[in-house]
């Protein structure tokens, strides 16, 4: 174990400590509540096996009192994982302390205080959402917020990870003397300004990653740059723009090999929300991501964007064009297990980042989804699709999941 992993791992400890600590120390409690979970999920794929994952958590979340309007509360939740032919493992999921403390820089101003293990994610979802442990401060005001966090990702267990930058992440997911996800430093910087102008709203961000990989492997480091803009139209009619730039450096000493580039992404949405339509809700999506040509580097995020697509397909070299349709057909009825039913149907194109190029379009996915959620703690999903490429056999996917809360 090299020094700066040891180092990095002695700073995210102190951080879960110091995160209880500073919430615990000053005050007494005043409530304490607990509960469990229970989730799975199937994947089905024709010609495949199917894949598995079930989890099952417990939690407590205690309350200290705070003086005047200031609340804090310490969230700590344990999980047993099982992937169903692979592996069996016990994770700390979070040991996450927070603090809302009012007029403490200002009479309109609120300090946010968050330590601990944590999830770190960027407003605009294109860069990273994952587990960290870490820091994050925010202050808000009714004419501006800025945000500031930072995380470490190397003291995760693998299995409940999902960071898979490079061909070392890769190997190390196979390597079974390695039980930790890929060790990353995770920084990340937000401006937003609410209802700027005709009640849209405006944010400025960056996140900048810093492989903590040994120098014996190969390593990535990136950094991102990006302004968002969303709001609502009218009513019922609300978007979101998010454009991205970004840098990337890749280096192996082994091979004495390093390089750079730029990198962009960028997205759309939109979403109608029709309740007088059996609570229907349309969205429509873009998305951009470069590729590995002779002007950019392929984009690479830290964790992959939600994409509508049973199709697993990943962000770089991408251009995909969706469209989701849901509604709750019985939500008049007397029966409350009738009025959660949603059903929903979704289509996404599939290019790559220079649609024009011979082999530019790739395929379309189509599908439909149920869900059923009879009481609020205990729900279900069955979602199917079907994959239609431009070259190659057409191959079906389904996804079934179940939760529920206790």
């Amino acid at each position: 174990m090299n020094a700066s992993y040891s180092r990095v791992t002695a700073f995210s400890v102190l951080t879960t400590i110091l995160a209880a600590t500073l919430l615990l120390a000053p005050a007494t409690a005043r409530g304490l509540d607990s509960g469990g979970r229970l989730q799975s999920q199937g994947d089905f794929e024709e010609n495949e096996d199917p894949r598995g994952r079930f989890t099952i958590g417990a939690w407590a979340k205690l309350f200290p009192e705070l003086e005047g309007d200031a609340s804090a509360e310490l969230l700590i939740e344990g999980i047993v994982l099982y992937i169903v032919d692979d592996v069996a493992a016990a994770d700390l999921e979070y040991f996450t302390g927070r603090a809302a403390l009012p007029a403490v820089l200002g009479p309109r101003s609120v300090l946010g205080l968050t330590g601990g293990r944590y999830q770190l994610s960027d407003s605009g979802g294109l860069v990273v959402d994952h587990r960290a442990d870490g820091l994050e401060a925010s202050l808000d005001y009714p004419w501006i917020g800025l945000r500031l966090a930072g995380g470490y990702t190397g003291m995760l267990l693998k299995e409940n990870a999902s960071i898979e930058m490079s061909f070392a992440d890769l190997t190390d997911l196979l390597d079974d003397q390695r039980t930790t996800a890929p060790p990353r430093w995770i920084t990340l910087l937000e401006v937003s300004f609410p209802e700027l102008v005709l009640r849209q709203d405006l944010l400025l961000g960056g996140v900048a990653q810093f492989d903590m990989q040994g120098s014996d492997e190969d390593v990535i480091d990136t950094q991102y740059g990006y302004l968002s803009l969303s709001g609502r139209v009218f009513s019922g009619f609300y978007y979101e723009t998010v454009g991205l730039v970004g840098g990337v450096q890749y280096t192996d000493d082994a091979r004495d090999i390093d390089t750079s580039g730029l990198m962009f992404s960028g997205s759309h949405r939109f979403r109608i929300f029709i309740d007088a339509l059996a609570r229907s809700v349309i969205s429509m999506r873009g998305y951009y991501a470069s590729a590995d040509d002779d002007d950019f580097e392929a984009y690479a995020p830290i964790t992959e964007p939600d994409l509508v697509t049973l199709t697993p397909i990943t962000s770089p070299d991408l251009l995909l064009a969706s469209g989701e349709y849901s509604f709750r057909p019985f939500y008049t009825a007397e029966s409350e297990l009738l009025q959660n039913v949603g059903v929903g149907g979704y289509g996404a194109a599939v290019f790559g980042a220079d649609p024009t190029a011979t082999d530019g379009y790739r395929g379309t996915e189509a599908g439909g989804r149920i869900d059923v959620r009879p009481f609020s703690d205990i729900g279900g999903s069955v979602q199917v699709g079907v994959f239609i490429p431009e070259e190659g056999d057409t191959t079906v996917y389904g996804r079934v999941e179940f939760s529920t809360s206790f």
